[in-house]
């Protein structure tokens, strides 16, 4: 697990203090965010690798998974290739295979009590900005013309809004459920290590 070592380290670090989730979402992506998406995704020899890796229970690795992908990759300032889990330098198939198994992690047959799929929107936009050369080179050109305080696409962010909004108010009826009220209360109470 040499290389999957950091993203797997910052993402349980993360679930168990989520005050740095600002200073992570400010700086480059760590190596090893391809197998956080596997262990979302629910590859048992990734989750197998981790838990041995780390002492951590399954429970806990698929959950510090899903929380990095959601607070990090799918931060509504996120651009297109962090959504993907990837750098502007990755390849078009790194591309194809992170959303891939965001995909699978967002499919509604695999989201256990969250409404993840909500988020299904926000990858297909990044997805759409990058799967051909042509849209990819267009959306290069203009990430590097736009003032860094301006925003790409004043829809997307509202449509954004209004997804994490959906999400809140639905989590804020399951009260007990894991998602983000599961991890607010563990931010606020401190949660088990294990």
């Amino acid at each position: 697990m040499t290389g999957n070592g950091e993203a797997l380290r910052l993402a349980l670090d993360l679930l168990h203090v989520p005050s740095r989730v600002r200073q992570v979402r400010m700086a480059p992506l760590p190596q090893g965010v391809a197998f956080l998406l596997r262990i979302a995704a629910g590859d048992s020899s990734a989750i197998r690798e981790a838990s041995r890796t780390t002492d951590r229970s399954a429970e806990v690795i698929r959950n510090a998974a899903a929380f990095f992908i959601e607070q990090i990759l799918l931060a509504a300032e996120a651009n297109s290739y962090r959504v993907l889990g990837a750098s502007p330098n990755a390849t078009p198939s790194e591309l194809r295979h992170h959303m891939a198994l965001l995909m699978k992690w967002l499919h509604p047959d695999s989201a256990q009590e969250e409404p993840q799929s909500i988020f299904v929107n926000r990858v297909t936009l990044a997805w759409d900005d990058l799967k051909t050369p042509e849209r990819r080179a267009a959306y290069d050109h203009a990430r590097q013309t736009l003032k860094p305080d301006r925003r790409p696409n004043h829809r997307r962010q509202k449509a954004l809004r209004r997804d994490f909004r959906m999400l809140a108010q639905h989590n804020s009826k399951a009260q007990m459920r894991y998602g983000f009220l599961r991890r607010a209360l563990l931010f606020l109470f401190g949660g088990p290590r294990r």
